[in-house]
């Protein structure tokens, strides 16, 4: 009797145009990642996930609280051609598939490909875990979200007074010569910690306007000493604290620039803590608290306590 090993189960193959020429839009893909991947419905964390990043050759997603989870290993980046990662979110690095996006200039315009293979490697469960990535609900999906991070929406907001306002932030930061704060008070590294928790936690309630989650910022975990810590620890050095937390701002920024006029006025209930001390627990609309209040009072705020752990 002769057996037959079942066919290979072929690639899944997506594709989006969108209307940027390639370099733009391997960047739209690789830098904002996190301000278009539909991280609440497509992610780990959840309503908790704080955006997905690249970052020391491999991708990883963030939660609001600083925890990380690791989705894939870079095996090939060459802008803005190609871009190969050994894919493995939820699993171990050596259960790995293999994702290849390609960047095709046309015309004015490019057309992106999500090429999803390796299958065999699962053995009889290969068939099983190719069906979660066909359908409605998968590439196709996160591609169409891809393409709507990559499209200028002429509802934007002016997000120049925040990008200044991080500018100043950053400024502040990379001056260093910082002294040990008050008993009680954050030291600089800490400010750092909470600017880019908070972006995250900020980053949230963006995709929770886009894909319907709860409407709710809450910056608790942005506070915690342990989440604090959490973040320094991960980056190390000052050097790579102030190139996350720049990361951290860009994938913010352009999250925000996604919104529409409607999304920026809904009300979203803002539980926020200062101190120790509760200071708004209300609704408020979220375009005022995420560009008003980042760029004229939390920013500022923060440049002046880096300021004041110089004296």
């Amino acid at each position: 009797m002769s057996t037959h090993n079942p066919p290979s189960p072929p690639p899944v193959v997506r594709s989006a145009t969108v209307s940027v020429a390639p370099a733009d839009a391997f960047r739209i893909f690789t830098d904002e990642i996190g301000a278009w991947w539909p991280s609440p419905t497509h992610g780990i964390f959840g309503a908790k996930s704080g955006g997905v990043v690249f970052r020391d050759g491999r991708l990883i997603e963030i939660s609001q609280d600083g925890s990380e989870v690791v989705w894939g290993e870079v095996a090939r980046w060459d802008p803005p051609h190609l871009l190969t990662i050994a894919w493995h979110p939820g699993r171990g690095a050596d259960e790995a598939s293999t994702v290849e996006v390609s960047f095709v200039a046309d015309g004015d315009a490019t057309r992106v490909i999500i090429e999803h293979s390796g299958w065999d490697s699962f053995g009889v469960d290969a068939a099983h875990l190719r069906r979660g990535y066909v359908g409605p609900n998968a590439w196709g999906y996160v591609l169409d979200h891809f393409a709507d991070g990559a499209t200028a929406h002429v509802e934007a907001a002016d997000l120049a007074g925040l990008a200044a306002a991080y500018e100043a932030f950053f400024t502040e930061f990379l001056a260093g010569g910082f002294g040990p704060p008050p008993e009680g008070e954050w030291n600089a590294e800490q400010v750092v910690a909470h600017v880019a928790l908070n972006d995250g936690a900020m980053l949230g309630v963006c995709q929770a306007l886009v894909h319907g989650g709860e409407l709710r910022f809450d910056n608790l975990a942005c506070h915690e000493p342990a989440a604090l810590g959490r973040w320094i620890e991960s980056c190390g050095t000052p050097d790579v604290m102030l190139g996350r937390v720049r990361q951290s701002s860009r994938q913010l920024l352009a999250a925000i620039a996604r919104l529409s006029a409607d999304q920026r006025a809904t009300s979203v209930h803002c539980h926020l803590v200062h101190a120790g001390s509760v200071v708004l627990d209300e609704p408020r609309p979220w375009g005022v608290v995420a560009v008003d209040v980042q760029a004229g009072h939390h920013l500022p705020a923060h440049v002046e306590q880096l300021r004041n752990l110089r004296t």
